[in-house]
């Protein structure tokens, strides 16, 4: 397998605008690149995963032991970004669709110009990519929460919104149902945008390219804040972000095999996919997630006529605007703008 240093850039998360790629997302993915080519990405069968923590059973460090540091026996990660290094983490293993889930507690106070994320990626030229990225922010003011999807190299496909909590003061947990239907962003028990296979309008889904895990904690400071406007100030380092809680069910792609024939094809992956991943919403959960595209959605690339000046197909069906009329305070309980005060019902 080889890779150019162009693809390698390429492989970056779509950002708004003219950006330049950080240090940090190349190394990451090229690190496990000649991980690959050399044969030495780690492998680790149901025995010992049965005697080893989350953190040590699932992923490798692509940092030193400063700037990625495990706690609690192995159970909680914490990302470091100073002067010195970024940092990040990447899976064991490759899967074809399945639930990623993790708890993440980002940086308080002034984080501006941080970016933490958590995603999954492949590692071909036209790869595909899910993305949880939080951006940070002046002290006082909201983080965004942008997400994003390549398929097929297709990117540039960001919402961003802000959160009904503080992602600063406690763990939320953060998932992606990616299945051969849907892919769902969640938070906590919230979907908070939908991506669905639209391939029959000629929109590329990812769903022949097997991913791994990610998680990073970088300076993006070229364009994360306020379109890069607020740079980061290096005065409040280090900045930390922390994970726990780790869970993965999904379709086991081996890295000295590669094939995806058997997750895209097998009976008991279908069932296995049926009870992990969530295909179709409840009422509740279009409820909640039209909530939230209602209030608290800041950015739509759909919506973006400048860069877009023709709709894409997927963004009708993709819509987070479900339209299920009166949305009743039982379908929205917990979810609050920061800020505000709803009566009840």
């Amino acid at each position: 397998m080889q890779i150019s240093s162009r693809e390698v850039l390429g492989r970056i998360t779509g950002r708004m605008g003219s950006r330049t790629c950080t240090l940090l997302r190349a190394v990451l993915v090229f690190s496990l690149a000649i991980s690959v080519v050399t044969g030495i990405v780690p492998e680790t069968s149901a025995s010992e995963a049965e005697d080893q923590p989350t953190f040590l059973r699932h992923f490798w460090s692509t940092s030193d032991k400063h700037h990625y540091k495990l706690s609690e026996g192995g159970e909680v990660a914490e990302l470091v970004l100073d002067q010195k290094a970024a940092a990040g983490f990447a899976s064991k293993t490759r899967y074809l669709f399945g639930r990623f889930s993790v708890q993440m507690k980002v940086h308080p106070g002034d984080s501006a110009g941080t970016v933490s994320t958590f995603y999954t990626s492949s590692l071909s030229g036209k790869h595909d990519e899910l993305d949880f990225e939080f951006l940070g922010n002046e002290a006082g003011k909201p983080y965004v929460l942008q997400t994003n999807v390549y398929s097929s190299g297709v990117g540039d496909r960001e919402q961003r919104i802000r959160l009904w909590f503080d992602p600063t003061e406690d763990f939320h947990t953060y998932e992606i149902h990616w299945n051969k239907e849907i892919v769902i962003f969640m938070v906590d028990d919230t979907p908070i945008r939908i991506f669905k296979n639209n391939e029959d309008l000629g929109v590329p889904y990812p769903s022949q390219q097997a991913m791994s895990v990610f998680a990073s904690l970088w300076n993006g400071e070229d364009w994360a804040t306020q379109n890069g406007a607020i740079k980061l100030n290096w005065e409040k380092a280090p900045f930390v972000a922390s994970y726990r809680g780790y869970e993965v069910e999904g379709c086991e792609v081996p890295w000295y095999e590669g094939n995806v024939t058997y997750c895209m094809t097998s009976p008991d992956m279908d069932v296995m996919l049926r009870r992990a991943t969530i295909h179709t919403l409840t009422t509740r959960q279009q409820a909640r997630l039209q909530w939230v595209t209602e209030n608290l959605q800041v950015y739509d690339y759909c919506k973006d006529f400048v860069r877009y000046p023709t709709q894409g197909p997927e963004c009708s069906r993709n819509s987070g605007l479900q339209i299920i009329g009166p949305l009743p305070l039982k379908y929205l309980n917990g979810l609050q703008a920061l800020g505000e005060s709803r009566a009840s019902e």
